[in-house]
């Protein structure tokens, strides 16, 4: 693990999302988690490919209880219509996804039932409270974050 990579997840350790883990996927190098979000309406889910080599470390398993991170890159972003959702429930590579940013930055948050992480410069030329709207343009980068 790198200073950046320890530097966001102290970062975001406040702000991490609490799931549960429905999918685990390690079949061709770091693992790919699915995890369930949401405590009102619908759940989301997040999915992202391990950045640390972390939830190997810490042998998770499907239904496991865990705070996680994921930062998305998007890409075609438009104003949105002020919904929020994400097509599918699932976010990850392709979806689209609607919803109020929240907070902007090197990491900006977007609100679309769950917080969603998306790098900053993806979403240059939004502002505080801007309904947008974008497709994920890759895999998200997941961080579990250690709970004490």
């Amino acid at each position: 693990m790198d200073f950046e990579q320890l530097a966001f997840i102290e970062r975001w350790r406040q702000r991490a999302t609490r799931g549960v883990v429905v999918v685990l996927d390690g079949r061709g190098g770091p693992i790919v988690a699915t995890v369930r979000v949401g405590e009102l309406g619908p759940p989301i889910e997040l999915r992202g490919r391990d950045a640390t080599g972390a939830m190997r470390k810490a042998r998770l398993s499907l239904g496991d209880r865990v705070f996680i991170a994921v930062e998305y890159v998007a890409k075609d972003a438009v104003p949105g219509g002020g919904g929020q959702g994400v097509t599918g429930g699932l976010v990850a590579p392709g979806a689209t996804v609607e919803g109020i940013l929240t907070s902007t930055g090197e990491v900006a948050v977007v609100d679309c039932g769950a917080d969603v992480l998306v790098r900053g410069d993806s979403l240059a030329g939004f502002d505080v409270g801007d309904s947008v709207r974008f497709t994920v343009a890759e895999e998200g980068r997941a961080y579990l974050i250690p709970t004490r």
